[in-house]
C-alpha cells in the first residue's frame, strides 16, 4: 500500500498528489496534525516537513525527492523529458518554483492567517472535537506565524519574490510559445509551477478555495484579482481545468 503523509492544505503536498494522480498510482492520503506531525516525520524520514511517501518498503520525504523517485520507479506517463535540453530546463524550473513556493506561503499567510477560514482549512480534516479544536486554533496560528516567519518585512520581501515567480511563468510561456512551460505536453515544471503558485489564485475545488474574497480589504481583493487575471494566473487556472 502506498501512503502519502500530508497536510491537505499544503501546496507542496498538492504537487506530489498531482504527480501521483497523473501517473495513475493508487495511494492513501494520511493527514498529520500540524505540530505533532514532527514526531511521525522524524520517525519516517528524519525530516520535519511533508509530504512523505511510503511506497512499500521505501520511504521518501520532500516533494522534489518524491518527484524524481516516482520518475525513476514509475516511468509510465513521464513528466521529465528524455531530450537533454528539455530535461535540464524542467529540472531548472522545478527548482525555481520550489523556492518561490516558500514566499507564496509566507505572503499569503501574511494577508489571511487571522481569518477563521484558514484555521478551519488546516484543522477540519482531522474531525477534532470542538473543545480540542478551539484550544488548538491559537496554538496552530502562532506556530504557523513563527515557523514561516510571518513578519512585516519578511512578508513584503516575499511579495516581491511572488511577483518574480509569476513573471517566470510568463517568461517560460513566451519562450515555449505553447500551452506548457517546456515541452508540448505536461511536465514536472508545469505541475510544480501550477501547484506551488495555485494558492495565489484559488482554483475552484482546491484546498485554497476556502473563503469569500468579497469581504477582504479592497486593496487585497485587487491584488488577488490582478494575480488571477494576469497571464500567469490564467495559465494556472487553465492547467487545473485541463490537466488536474
Amino acid at each position: 500500500m502506498r501512503i502519502l503523509y500530508q497536510f491537505p492544505i499544503s501546496h507542496y503536498c498538492e504537487k506530489t498528489r498531482w504527480q501521483l494522480d497523473h501517473k495513475g498510482l493508487d495511494y492513501r492520503p494520511r493527514n498529520l496534525l500540524p505540530g505533532p506531525h514532527r514526531l511521525r516525520t522524524q520517525w519516517l524520514a528524519r525530516i520535519n516537513t511533508l509530504p512523505i511517501l511510503r511506497d512499500g518498503d521505501r520511504t521518501v520525504g520532500d516533494s522534489t525527492k518524491i518527484a524524481y523517485y516516482l520518475e525513476k520507479y514509475y516511468p509510465a506517463r513521464p513528466l521529465v523529458p528524455e531530450d537533454a535540453d528539455s530535461r535540464a530546463r524542467v529540472i531548472e524550473l522545478e527548482q525555481h518554483f520550489d523556492r518561490f513556493a516558500v514566499h507564496v506561503r509566507r505572503w499569503l499567510y501574511g494577508q489571511v492567517l487571522d481569518r477563521p477560514e484558514i484555521m478551519d482549512a488546516m484543522l477540519d480534516p482531522y474531525r477534532l472535537p470542538g473543545p480540542i479544536k478551539r484550544a488548538l486554533v491559537p496554538l496552530t496560528r502562532e506556530g504557523v506565524r513563527r515557523l514561516y516567519a510571518i513578519k512585516p518585512k519578511a512578508v513584503v520581501y516575499s511579495e516581491q519574490r511572488v511577483e518574480e515567480g509569476l513573471a517566470l511563468v510568463e517568461e517560460a510561456l513566451r519562450r515555449g510559445a505553447g500551452d506548457y512551460l517546456v515541452a508540448d505536453r505536461l511536465t514536472l515544471a508545469d505541475i510544480s509551477a501550477a501547484a506551488l503558485m495555485a494558492p495565489l489564485v484559488s482554483p475552484p475545488g482546491t484546498p485554497w478555495d476556502v473563503f469569500d474574497e468579497s469581504d477582504l480589504p479592497a486593496s487585497l481583493q485587487k491584488k488577488l484579482n490582478d494575480m488571477r487575471e494576469r497571464p500567469a494566473g490564467q495559465w494556472i487556472l487553465e492547467r487545473y481545468r485541463t490537466d488536474r
